[in-house]
């Protein structure tokens, strides 16, 4: 039996009118992240910054803005975070990733069962690319073209230079090192983003394209012995205007970074895909302060009325920018009061691409909410109450509603989750009222005894119930099995020269991953001790005293 030629043109014509509504309701997604930038330094958080910004203002006058997004106060951390829905504490990247195998004691890395957005989004046919800084491991099964990026341009690790020169740089395109790339690591990473849009934007499928800046992390300059990480032009701008020395490079590569984002803001019009566009702009975490011993490193942040900064659990690490721009679709002008985090970034654009949010990711449940229907209604459709609960090496803040309980208990126990159970419930930790001391200056512990046991209560039942089990390594550093073998990806070819990467090994004699000034000297005898003090204190960018590889890799170069 035939179909009558109408009625097949009629469905055929209805399938492709189904296929056209429902590439439709897939968006493009650009997903800007920007490093170590504070609160205070998005000037429509904070009218007390020197740092002007106009492409990331007119995305916010013309979007939704949140004034209460937290995340972990840490790059690597919150990354796994926004791109798991998770938190740091379930889904493996407790702390930065490390180079130790899976399985080994100490490993740090996003859980092989767990399926990040990436993946996601490549699986239901989105195009993916990234492209800048990815710091959420470099060994296999953990970089970009692992976890479900068809491209990667950009560099593994924590940190890096600024300026690029060929044979003396991390940069890699996909699995390989890139040793001919030369310029400005904001004008790479953005130019290469454009080349992934321009390249997708007329394809049937949509694209997701992450765009991770190294701006404004370190090394940034603060004395005027060293040379500027911004390009000197606008460096300048900067001075020209009154901006103080300390503080004039550390505001032009942000205002360099917000002129390139507004490079691919120009670019969405120009392809006239704008309104099929989500963008959303977060920060990774707060800023470095200049305080003595700032965890970071002594950089010139601006965290707005908040303590603390980068590496803390106060406000000033944890509360940071993030917007949200979508035009034609999201209301403009939109300030939201509403308390978000990490974890909703992922469900957010699941909830975008139209893809359902799972209840578990690998063995821990899922801590996001999609921000769509809040940000929809112009901030009138409220997001149900919740508990937010944030860790980094001991140092702890949970937020529900304007409660925040905080207590540093030390680095030791991280992740040892039973063991920080045992010193939370012999811990007093602080209890501020945000709504009246967003400096948490004032302990009401004592004062609103049931409130503390209720919050404490809570943190402690969350890291009681944590699986921190890693599928495929169970137990293999200490059950006399063979480790699985996990390989880095291959760096960049050796030089004559000692590498980084040998002297580190070498110097590391504890195996833990740091370098103290004793071990980077060894042996003192016959040595010029004024000259390597002098090298260590260079090398050891964040000022804490010890060294990490990549901080030996970045002054290697």
């Amino acid at each position: 039996m035939f179909m009558k030629k109408e009625m097949f043109i009629g469905i055929a014509s209805a399938f492709l009118l189904s296929i056209s509504a429902n590439a439709a309701d897939r968006p493009n997604i650009l997903f800007i992240v920007s490093d170590d930038h504070g609160w205070g330094d998005l000037p429509s958080n904070w009218d007390k910054t020197e740092v002007q910004m106009p492409t990331l203002d007119g995305l916010a006058a013309k979007g939704v803005r949140f004034q209460n997004y937290h995340t972990v106060p840490l790059c690597g951390p919150s990354r796994a975070c926004m791109f798991t829905g998770q938190y740091s504490s379930e889904n493996g990247m407790w702390r930065g990733p490390g180079s130790q195998p899976l399985g080994s004691p100490g490993y740090r890395g996003i859980k092989r069962d767990v399926k990040m957005l990436s993946e996601h989004l490549s699986e239901t046919g989105y195009k993916t690319g990234a492209y800048g800084k990815w710091h959420m491991g470099s060994l296999e099964g953990e970089v970009p073209n692992d976890r479900g990026f068809d491209e990667f341009r950009g560099f593994l690790g924590g940190a890096h230079t600024y300026w690029i020169k060929p044979g003396r740089s991390k940069i890699m395109h996909n699995r390989s090192a890139d040793q001919a790339t030369e310029g400005h690591a904001t004008e790479l990473f953005t130019g290469w983003a454009e080349e992934f849009i321009r390249e997708n934007a007329a394809k049937d499928d949509p694209f997701f394209c992450y765009l991770s800046y190294n701006a404004v992390h370190g090394p940034l300059r603060t004395e005027k012995s060293k040379p500027a990480s911004a390009p000197e032009e606008w460096v300048q701008k900067a001075l020209d205007r009154g901006v103080s020395f300390l503080r004039s490079d550390y505001v032009a590569i942000l205002e360099h970074m917000d002129h390139n984002i507004g490079r691919l803001v120009d670019l969405l019009d120009e392809l006239d895909i704008a309104e099929n566009t989500l963008i959303v702009l977060v920060s990774d975490n707060g800023g470095c302060t200049m305080e003595e011993a700032a965890a970071g490193g002594r950089f010139p942040g601006n965290n707005g009325p908040f303590q603390g900064g980068k590496a803390t659990t106060y406000q000033g690490g944890l509360n940071v920018p993030f917007l949200m721009n979508w035009k034609g679709r999201l209301p403009q002008g939109t300030v939201s009061e509403a308390q978000v985090m990490h974890c909703d970034v992922f469900a957010t654009l699941m909830d975008a691409a139209t893809i359902p949010v799972p209840k578990t990711n690998g063995q821990n449940p899922m801590r996001g909410t999609s921000l769509l229907p809040h940000a929809d209604s112009g901030g009138e459709e409220e997001i149900a109450e919740r508990t937010m609960i944030f860790e980094l090496w001991g140092n702890i803040g949970l937020r529900k509603n304007d409660y925040k309980l905080w207590s540093d208990i030390g680095r030791d126990l991280s992740p040892d989750w039973a063991a920080l159970v045992a010193e939370l419930k012999d811990t007093d930790l602080a209890l501020f009222d945000l709504s009246k001391d967003v400096a948490e200056k004032n302990d009401l512990r004592t004062e609103l005894p049931e409130v503390y046991q209720s919050l404490k209560a809570e943190l402690i039942d969350h890291f009681a119930n944590i699986n921190s089990e890693y599928p495929g390594a169970e137990n293999a550093a200490g059950s006399g099995k063979e480790k699985p073998e996990t390989k880095p990806v291959p760096p960049a070819p050796a030089t004559k020269q000692r590498s980084p990467e040998q002297f580190f090994k070498t110097r590391d004699r504890n195996a833990d991953d740091a370098v103290t000034l004793e071990e980077f000297i060894g042996d003192p005898k016959g040595r010029n001790l004024p000259a390597l003090t002098k090298r260590f204190k260079k090398s050891d960018l964040n000022g804490d005293g010890k060294l990490t590889l990549e901080e030996l890799q970045n002054t290697a170069r």
